[in-house]
């Protein structure tokens, strides 16, 4: 029996944020889920769910600037790339004391990773193994367009553009992506302070990678057009941790945990975590 809870919960960095938890009846143990760029938790039940009824409870929040955790004006915004790190080591504390366990796993998805793989790197508190799905280590941004975004940072930073990803890329589930499309929740047009941050994380991210120190699962779909595979086995081969492992997914675009073929990926993930079970 799976026990769903959700609701605002304050931060010691200062923000009160949105969060879900899929609750285990019989805990193996608990994994601290950090969702992607312009999306939020609600999109991640259907794994939430799975992960819960194989003995693991899930929780994950809104980010600053996304979801339920701000203002529909704000949506899109965020001052730093490392308010997201800050507020993720508050998190994990609230939620090891909520699921009572010493320890968690971390699971990071495209941004999520991203900003995963700079936790472990400089942080690390209260973690004991990790995840990470597409995580967005490259960002593919040319010289004039990242100086673009730098002028257009220090002038007009809550200037909003374009969404830079394709819906279609995301799944070859239909569904998934009419659902991502009409979600309100998802925002189209972030600003260019949050497409600085991030391009600037992911430039950032390459000084951290080799202090990861705990056992990581890195994951990547084949046919990603958001985020290169390569960005995945790049730093899979910087990796100075021993325990580490790789899986490309031929033929998934970005989202493989929302692919049609996502059985294979949650199970590949169970067997995982049953195995760095502390």
């Amino acid at each position: 029996m799976v026990q769903n809870i959700e609701g605002k919960i304050p931060l010691s960095t200062g923000v009160s944020v949105y969060y879900r938890c899929w609750l285990a009846d019989k805990q193996l143990g608990t994994i601290i889920g950090v969702h992607g760029f312009a999306e939020h938790s609600g999109r991640y039940s259907t794994f939430g769910t799975f992960m819960a009824n194989n003995g693991f409870s899930f929780c994950m929040h809104d980010l600053r600037g996304h979801g339920l955790t701000t203002d529909p004006k704000d949506l899109g915004y965020v001052d730093s790339f490392n308010s997201f790190i800050s507020d993720l080591g508050d998190f994990v504390e609230l939620m090891l004391k909520k699921t009572n366990v010493d320890s968690a796993f971390l699971l990071g998805h495209s941004m999520g990773g991203l900003i995963v793989l700079h936790y472990l790197g400089r942080v690390g508190r209260g973690i004991h193994a990790a995840i990470t799905s597409g995580a967005a280590t490259i960002v593919n941004v040319n010289y004039g367009t990242w100086l673009l975004l730098t002028i257009m940072n220090s002038l007009v930073p809550r200037i909003r553009l374009n969404l830079p990803i394709n819906p279609e890329y995301l799944t070859h589930d239909k569904r998934i992506v009419e659902e991502y499309v009409n979600d309100p929740l998802v925002y189209k047009r972030p600003t260019v302070r949050m497409l600085y941050e991030l391009t600037k994380a992911s430039k950032e991210v390459w000084n951290y990678v080799g202090n990861i120190s705990v056992p990581l699962m890195m994951l990547h779909g084949g046919e990603d057009k958001v985020v290169p595979p390569k960005a995945t086995q790049e730093v899979y081969n910087r990796l100075k941790v021993n325990d580490k492992t790789i899986k490309i997914y031929e033929g998934m675009f970005h989202e493989i945990l929302n692919e049609l073929d996502k059985d294979i990926v949650y199970k590949d993930i169970l067997n995982w975590l049953q195995s760095h079970i502390k």
